[in-house]
């Protein structure tokens, strides 16, 4: 086929024109972002059971929705959290299920067991579109707080505008009080109406639920029914209760006050010194960052017009810059790349020959780029640096093809002759490499979890654009080349010209020559000396693996670092509010580097920066800090003050983050603690703890329970329940009339849905409630008259103590996580002393299991491992195909080996961390350094089949394919070097190891494989030794 497309040059040029300019059409409409979006195969079930202790939630809500999600396929992990008034539920489902019918099922799951439900819980709300990343969030500041809670109504108007441009999903905000219709029932005034808190709910009730009427035929006409009942809230004050003793009429408004009031317990936002809202913007699926954020940004502009005096709108983050600095810093490295590229072909290759190498660079991407939208593929970081890995690969068929067609014509063949027998001598090699390159890195879309949606969109362009390079390499190439060379037969005839090399074309020849003459001679002469000694050095190669620093995912290179700070159960709002203003009053002083704050407290910053709090509270916030980056990074900021910041503020749990260069792989080290007994197992949670705090350098401590949260315990005296015929329903009703109140549901006026609650004044802020001034009548007493009171105090005893805050399970099972965060130098050794605890507590009835970052890493390794040996057998079944042998493919497959070592030796030099982003370069090196020795083995064959002896194949190869395999490998290491020295905590690591890779295996194969070649074939072949 690819003779033909060669001879129809015309038509040739004209179909591979069309789809070039479909690829350049297609980069135009990639949508643009930070990070490939990883689909987050998550979900929620969230359930409100207002007032009720955690075990009670947990006995009521959480175990039996646990026990009906069991039975439900395509769930992998089921973890939960049973907390004061609401049960939480995340379901992980499996990767290769149908997300649509688990959740189906799920929520008719959830459906059929919320009938058996409390009559105070609410409806659970599932929740499956959960999406990491934002677009933008903005700060909405004023000196003036009460002004800020203002500004509620308008920015909830806001948030409907926002929601209506095509690509945003949600607007949600922080630090902004709901407000609430409550009906305050004053004490005195039902008391001198004898009027009890069961008439007023009966009455409220049977004013807002009324059933439906129904329709009825008059008249051959059939009318729809229906009751007037309050459409406006403010209603409800004129609702009849009863008569009076006197015979006056009471109604609602008699005895109660209706308020729209703000919600109790607020999150609060501070940026730097001054009260702040936060608004944050998140966008859809698959849209482009750039456009949208002009559209949002837009409108926003528009919108905080409306804004009063001394209010402002602040821009706190935006998506867009960050995609704006990663495509100006990686599309530079790219522009350089490309420039570095051409510049090494110019070197081996005439103008000529480079000038076609630099045409098939784009041809090639523009090819690659017409399937990354139906493989849902986009323009980020990681598929531009897969773009820039593809250089340096995708000149290699160009290079070699051409090297090989001039070949043909210094032999003397025509130009049509010597570019139809020039590209098909190589066709094998090259369409068997690209195979090997397709094979290479196929198997890496197949990465489960987070990290393959992470790295997925590397190996897809490098697949598309190798093959795009495939293409052009067998068509173009030898077109251009068939042209240029009857302009130079026509010029030559004139001129007498001879057709030039590179700038570095007659020192490569006399490298060449000199290989061929005096180190290929030498190696077929002793094959076993070099061969082994090339293998024994790499061998011991792999002998610094454990002195190459482990890191999975690096810290990125971003100014934010996020404080959390835990303080002990039962602190206000407020006061923790005053505590975070303290230690960001500190920080400011002590540290001229950092140059914003923005203070959440009772909540956690808004997703932007990966440190979202799971089970925020009135004791919980967070701190992020905006540092200077030039002089102090995010990762020194941490080393810094973290110790400090504990040891100033040792009351308090603190830990510091910053963003990964990754998706997320939690705590550095996590311990599941597992059992059925809740006092047992918080025993051993205790214990543990303070026996790893006690550990050097284990660093934050944290569980997911926390410390026991002041308690109240209100104990029935059961005689006199009994002797009144009082229940204990009745008595938490009337105690939650006080405290939190009794919702009554919500009331939506057509534009706002707000919440309806019921109180009774009576207990001053900050003080107790007083039983003996709460009363309930007696049922059992005896002839007419008003009813007995009886006061709470003679009905309840009080107990104070501690309850726990939570309870956590997993897959159904009560288990507490606990997280350390020990420093990366110290982690080995304290996940050592961890696992020596977790046996020590192990036991029966107790569960203990390490997990965490190194279990994760541990995962990936693994499976990087299973992937590794099948790309290898991928490689040598392509091999074993081509050559028709066992034994020679093996010797191909062996440059692999040399490679990782090459890869070991970059790393260990540099000190770079052996995490993700280096394996997923030392894979790649499987199908990049085959090219090398298939080059040498494949000409070796064609001369034994020709007739030439061992030595003068070996010999020989030397000469003619020295040039190339150089100029291959220099490209290929020419096109990272901008990536290497460009410092990117991710991609340094693949650009190193894919470097030094080749840089040695380069060398290692130039050596090992002639001498096993010589080997293998010495017994098959009648060779003559030449000294």
């Amino acid at each position: 086929m690819f003779q033909l497309l060669i001879k129809r040059p015309k038509v040739t040029l004209t179909f591979l024109t069309l789809l070039i300019i479909i690829g350049v059409l297609t980069a135009f409409q990639l949508s643009k972002r930070e990070i490939p979006e990883i689909s987050v195969n998550v979900g929620t079930i969230t359930t409100v059971y207002p007032g009720a202790v955690p075990e009670l939630v947990e006995r009521s809500i959480t175990n039996p929705l646990e026990e009906e999600l069991e039975s439900i396929n395509g769930i992998k992990e089921m973890t939960s959290v049973s907390g004061a008034g609401i049960s939480s539920i995340v379901l992980e489902l499996t990767d290769d299920v149908d997300r649509d019918k688990v959740f189906s099922d799920v929520r008719q799951a959830v459906s059929d067991t919320s009938n058996s439900f409390p009559e105070d819980a609410l409806n659970p709300v599932v929740n499956s579109d959960i999406q990491t990343g934002a677009l933008s969030s903005y700060h909405i500041v004023s000196d003036d707080r009460e002004l800020l809670q203002e500004q509620r109504e308008l920015l909830l108007s806001w948030q409907k505008e926002i929601e209506k441009i095509d690509g945003v999903r949600k607007v949600s905000f922080k630090g902004i009080m709901e407000d609430q219709y409550l009906l305050t029932l004053d004490q005195e005034k039902m008391d001198e109406n004898q009027i009890l808190f069961p008439d007023i709910l009966t009455t409220i009730n049977k004013e807002l639920e009324i059933t439906p009427l129904g329709s009825q035929e008059i008249d051959n006409v059939n009318k729809q029914l229906s009751l007037n009942h309050i459409e406006n809230i403010e209603e409800i004050e004129k609702v009849f209760v009863k008569t009076s003793s006197e015979g006056e009429d009471i109604f609602i408004g008699d005895i109660a006050t209706l308020e729209l009031v703000p919600k109790e317990k607020p999150s609060l936002v501070q940026y730097n010194d001054t009260p702040a809202l936060s608004m944050t913007v998140l966008q859809e699926k698959g849209v482009d960052i750039p456009s949208l954020h002009k559209k949002v940004n837009e409108k926003v502009e528009e919108l905080a017009s409306d804004l009063p005096d001394n209010t402002e709108l602040d821009m706190y983050y935006t998506q867009n810059t960050i995609v704006g600095k990663i495509f100006t810093d990686l599309g530079t490295s790219f522009l350089i790349s490309i420039l570095v590229v051409v510049l090494v072909t110019l070197l081996g290759l005439n103008v000529n020959s480079a000038i076609l190498v630099a045409i098939a660079i784009p041809s090639s991407i523009a090819l690659g780029l017409i399937p990354l939208p139906y493989m849902g593929v986009d323009l980020n970081q990681i598929s531009i640096i897969g773009m820039i890995i593809a250089l340096g690969i995708l000149v290699d068929d160009a290079i070699v093809i051409n090297d090989n067609i001039r070949r043909r014509y210094v032999l003397g063949d025509k130009p049509l002759e010597g570019a139809l027998k020039g590209s098909k001598e190589v066709r094998v090699s090259i369409i068997t490499s690209t195979l090997a390159i397709v094979f290479t890195f196929l198997p890496l879309t197949f990465i489960t979890g987070s990290n393959g949606a992470f790295i997925r969109a590397l190996p897809s362009v490098l697949i598309t654009t190798i093959i795009g390079s495939t293409i052009i390499a067998l068509t173009i190439v030898p077109i251009f080349l068939v042209w240029r060379q009857k302009r130079f037969e026509e010029k030559a005839k004139k001129k007498n010209k001879k057709m030039r090399d590179g700038l570095l074309g007659k020192p490569l020849e006399a490298l060449a020559a000199w290989y061929s003459d005096k180190i290929l001679r030498k190696v077929v002469k002793f094959p076993m000396r070099f061969g082994l000694s090339v293998l024994i050095f790499c061998t011991l190669v792999y002998g610094l693996v454990p002195f190459i620093p482990v890191v999975f995912f690096p810290s990125a290179d971003r100014e934010e670092v996020t404080i959390t700070v835990t303080l002990p159960p039962g602190e206000t709002i407020e006061s923790t509010d005053d505590y975070l203003s303290e230690i960001r009053s500190f920080l400011e002083e002590e540290d001229k580097n950092i140059y914003e704050v923005t203070t959440f407290v009772g909540t956690s910053e808004p997703g932007l920066f990966g440190s979202v709090v799971s089970n925020p509270g009135e004791n919980i916030g967070q701190l992020v800090l905006r540092v200077e980056r030039e002089s102090q990074s995010a990762s020194e900021t941490i080393e810094r003050w973290e110790d400090t910041l504990r040891e100033r503020y040792s009351d308090a749990v603190i830990s510091m983050s910053t963003i990964e260069a990754g998706p997320p792989v939690g705590a550095p080290i996590a311990i599941t603690v597992s059992g059925e007994e809740l006092d047992e197992l918080m025993s051993a949670v205790d214990e543990m703890k303070e026996d790893i705090t006690g550990i050097d350098g284990s660093g934050a401590v944290l569980d997911d329970v926390g410390k026991p949260r002041p308690t109240i315990t209100y104990v029935p005296v059961r005689e006199e329940l009994q002797k009144h015929g009082i229940t204990p329903s009745e008595i938490s009703e009337q105690i939650r009339l006080i405290t939190d109140g009794v919702p009554m549901g919500t009331y939506d006026n057509g534009v706002t849905s707000r919440d309806f609650t019921i109180k009774l004044d009576g207990v001053e802020a900050g003080k107790a409630v007083d039983l003996e001034e709460i009363e309930l009548p007696s049922k059992t007493q005896a002839g007419q008259g008003p009813p007995e009171l009886v006061p709470l105090s003679d009905l309840l005893s009080v107990e104070e103590g501690e309850e726990i805050q939570s309870i956590p399970h997993t897959d159904g099972e009560r288990t507490v996580t606990i997280r350390t965060y020990p420093k990366d130098e110290q982690k080995a050794q304290v996940e050592e002393e961890i696992q020596k605890l977790a046996d020590e507590y192990t036991t029966d009835s107790i569960s203990v299991s390490v997990g965490g970052e190194s279990s994760a890493r541990s995962d990936f390794f693994v499976e990087i491992g299973k992937l590794f040996i099948i790309v290898v057998f991928l490689i040598y079944l392509l091999m074993v195909v081509q050559f028709n042998s066992l034994r020679i493919p093996l010797l191909i497959m062996s440059s692999v080996y040399l490679a990782v070592s090459g890869a070991m030796i970059g790393l260990f030099i540099t000190q770079t961390g052996l995490g993700f982003m280096a394996m997923m370069g030392i894979v790649s090196l499987a199908g990049i350094v085959v090219r090398n020795a298939t080059v040498f083995i494949e000409f070796m064959e064609q001369r034994l089949n020709e007739g030439a002896s061992l030595v003068e194949a070996v010999v020989e190869s030397g000469q003619a394919r020295l040039r190339p395999v150089v100029l291959t490998a220099v490209t290929s290491m020419g096109a990272l070097l901008p990536i290497a020295f460009s410092g990117d905590v991710l991609f340094t690591p693949l650009a190193i190891s894919i470097i030094s890779g080749i840089f040695f295996s380069t060398i290692f194969t130039l050596l090992f494989v002639p001498a096993f070649y010589t080997l293998i074939k010495r017994k098959k072949v009648n060779s003559t030794e030449e000294g």
